[in-house]
């Protein structure tokens, strides 16, 4: 199920590349269950080195043996993905019906297994004050820019031109080898013990994926964007 929004995901992308180049989507892990990343050793060159998309290569080992230890003690834990568009230009979404983050966290929540999704600050937004959760914006050499990114790229619906920031939780797998009580169809009670190969955090493959569904979501706004303007000067993005 997952294997055809990689694939949409790539033609997307394809899309993207010729309509805005520039564009990127790069996703990669900040959680796995009491492992989180160190936004102080961040590395954006480091995702593609290793197998949890980390973007801090020292921890890798780390988060190897924690995740090994869980698999032989037969049990599974969640993750939390971030996934990152840079070169969005401003002004795709509506500030009411079609709202960009609106559709983002509609495809990134139909994604099997995840159970939250956030845009910029998401819920740590309802511990700050207004002053600090404002983006403030001054006029730079090539036009408006931002002192921060709490709004993760989307104020009022639509792109900022700032990184679009989409963070998503993923349970734990439920497949474990770890007995749980459940009832069968006739409300009796059973064990359930799920045997064969099953992923201890699925959250890994979860990454793929979510970038997937943003470049999808992205496409779709740009086509809808010049659907509604055209390609004439009023109908420029960004």
């Amino acid at each position: 199920e997952t294997a055809a929004r990689v694939a949409a995901g790539g033609v997307a992308r394809a899309a993207l590349a010729a309509l805005v180049p520039g564009l990127e989507v790069k996703g990669y892990m900040v959680a796995m269950g009491e492992r989180t990343l160190d936004r102080a050793r961040f590395d954006w060159d480091a995702i593609d080195g290793n197998d949890f998309w980390l973007p801090d290569a020292s921890a890798a080992p780390e988060w190897e043996a924690y995740l090994q230890t869980l698999r032989k003690n037969h049990d599974s834990v969640g993750a939390m993905i971030e996934v990152v568009a840079r070169g969005v230009p401003a002004g795709l979404g509506a500030p009411i019906y079609g709202k960009l983050d609106t559709d983002l966290a509609s495809a990134i929540m139909s994604i099997n297994a995840v159970k939250g999704v956030e845009i910029g600050e998401g819920m740590a937004a309802a511990t700050l004050t207004g002053s600090a959760n404002a983006d403030e914006i001054f006029m730079g050499e090539t036009g408006p820019e931002y002192a921060s990114n709490h709004a993760g790229g989307i104020l009022g619906g639509i792109s900022t031109g700032q990184e679009v920031v989409v963070r998503f939780a993923v349970k734990p797998t439920s497949s474990i080898l770890t007995p749980r009580r459940s009832i069968t169809v006739d409300g009796d009670p059973i064990e359930v013990v799920t045997k064969g190969r099953h992923d201890p955090c699925v959250g890994i493959r979860a990454v793929p994926v979510g970038e997937a569904m943003m470049a999808c979501v992205l496409l779709d706004h740009l086509l809808l964007h010049r659907g509604q303007v055209g390609d004439g000067p009023r109908g420029k993005i960004g």
